[in-house]
């Protein structure tokens, strides 16, 4: 037999846990890259016409990729904890900066290019990243109304094939290492270990998914 159907908002929590699983997956990547890679790893990013990059560790711009992980992780947290007050706020104010950025780069026409270097990635994806920032922003605002003043116990913990997967993620570290710090730059050492890295994040975004039964 089919399960109770799941409310609207319900899978709105669903919808933003992997938007923000998904706008996590790159600072993963690169604090990785950055930390255990240094000055062969560059990358660069635009916000509200501010240029960010750095070669390693040689420019304090670095600091934003630890920042923005760091948010994607508590977004996360919070969201798995089901604590509404502080995930719903925290959540809309997030997407409405990353909103606010996309529309303002939309006004002056500048295009979003996702490259990678490593992975030989150059794809202009414009018309669908300024399109999904606003609507997942309207769909924290809608979220967050429609969980206003509403309490749930925390979720079970982490077992069974999902705590495997978690093991399985940190068994990878050391390889992880190996991969990115004694391997060629963009070789295929490289190139795995980006795979790796990615799958990573992948996995454990899964792994740790609370349900929407709140």
């Amino acid at each position: 037999m089919d399960g109770p159907r799941k409310s609207w908002d319900q899978r709105l929590f669903t919808l933003l846990w992997i938007w923000v699983s998904f706008k996590t997956l790159i600072p993963w990547l690169v604090f990785f890259r950055l930390t255990l890679e240094g000055d062969s790893y560059r990358w660069g990013n635009q916000y509200f016409n501010w240029t960010f990059y750095s070669s390693g560790f040689e420019r304090a711009d670095f600091l934003l990729i630890y920042v923005l992980l760091a948010i994607g992780i508590f977004l996360l947290w919070q969201m798995r904890q089901y604590r509404f007050t502080v995930a719903g706020p925290a959540l809309t104010v997030f997407l409405g900066v990353l909103a606010a950025d996309a529309m303002f780069q939309f006004l002056r026409g500048v295009p979003i290019i996702f490259q990678g270097d490593t992975l030989g990635v150059n794809v202009d994806i414009s018309i669908p990243f300024y399109g999904l920032q606003v609507v997942m922003f309207l769909a924290a605002i809608a979220w967050w109304m429609s969980v206003v003043g509403l309490r749930s116990a925390p979720p079970a913990p982490v077992a069974g094939l999902r705590k495997r997967l978690v093991q399985i993620c940190l068994v990878f570290i050391p390889v992880q290492i190996l991969l990115l710090v004694v391997g060629e730059p963009h070789g295929l050492t490289d190139q795995i270990g980006v795979i790796g890295t990615l799958l990573q994040w992948t996995l454990l975004a899964y792994a740790f998914y609370p349900g929407s039964d709140y």
